[in-house]
């Protein structure tokens, strides 16, 4: 059973907060091109405007190359548009910027998991919670992983983590319903 997490949700739970947030750490420069190519790449995604969306975040990539988030929510873009391969190598440079930043790693993982790569989505997802431990959205992806592979046990209790970390978050009630109530 293949279980789905929206990456449209992800960038709405990504997106502009993680963005406000990041502003107001000092980690994005609210003042550049580059920033605003990237908030108007996130609001073409949210409207499942994709290619509109790549081409912002490339623009923005191409102004500042070391922006770390620009890739990122380039990979997310991708991942919604199912190019999945294009998508990794967008984390992947994410990666190389700015390696502590969970979020990418769970990102990277849900795209390993879309293309069938379970032991490898995993490895990335579990490297993404050590660094957030607290990421709701990581736990339901490692639900979903396992609940693929097929060890339920592990599902279970990843799906029963991220309710406890946001207990308004249907997708995963859904998922957990079904895995322990199947038809």
């Amino acid at each position: 059973m293949h279980m789905e997490i929206s990456v449209n949700r992800k960038l709405k739970i990504y997106g502009i907060t993680t963005l406000a947030l990041l502003l107001l750490a000092g980690i994005v420069s609210a003042s550049t091109e580059s920033h605003a190519l990237v908030t108007k790449g996130i609001r073409l995604a949210n409207s499942k405007q994709y290619d509109d969306a790549i081409s912002n975040f490339n623009r923005a990539i191409s102004l500042d190359p070391q922006d770390a988030e620009a890739w990122y929510f380039k990979g997310l873009a991708l991942t919604q548009d199912f190019k999945i391969k294009e998508a990794n190598a967008a984390f992947d440079r994410a990666f190389l910027l700015n390696p502590n930043y969970s979020n990418y790693y769970i990102s990277k993982g849900f795209g390993l998991y879309k293309q069938g790569k379970y032991a490898d989505a995993e490895s990335y997802v579990d490297k993404g919670l050590v660094l957030n431990p607290n990421d709701a959205v990581g736990w339901g992806a490692k639900g979903i992983i396992a609940e693929a592979k097929g060890d339920k046990a592990v599902a279970i209790f990843a799906y029963n983590k991220a309710i406890k970390l946001n207990p308004n978050d249907t997708e995963t009630l859904k998922n957990l319903h079904k895995l322990e109530h199947p038809t």
